[in-house]
């Protein structure tokens, strides 16, 4: 059994949240959307490996935040891995589903 089945966490957020009142959320979705202007080899490389494991089913955003870190030697913050994933969905249809995704503080705020 996996730990988020054990402790069964709240579900995502739908809510969309209001830009500009400085919520931690706002801000990782601000310091993710700067590592990937910054970063946008390894964001095509994440983009690349999410659809190539998305074919075999569930997409984990910290195995590929980690295969950036191993592979390619690119720095990245854990923090910002739950908006990595809900930027890559809300800008990539194809994508959307493809992470098990549970509440983050980021929610409502990606595109």
């Amino acid at each position: 059994m996996r730990n988020d089945e054990r402790y069964r966490p709240k579900p995502q957020s739908n809510q969309l949240e209001i830009f500009g009142l400085g919520m931690a959320g706002e801000q990782d979705v601000a310091e993710a959307k700067k590592w990937i202007e910054a970063n946008s080899e390894a964001w095509r490389f994440m983009l690349s490996n999410a659809r190539r494991l998305k074919e075999k089913g569930y997409v984990s955003i910290n195995y590929l935040v980690n295969m950036v870190r191993n592979e390619l030697h690119v720095g990245c913050k854990n923090g910002i891995a739950p908006a990595l994933a809900r930027i890559m969905e809300a800008r990539y249809p194809e994508l959307r589903g493809a992470f098990n995704k549970h509440r983050s503080q980021s929610d409502g705020f990606s595109e």
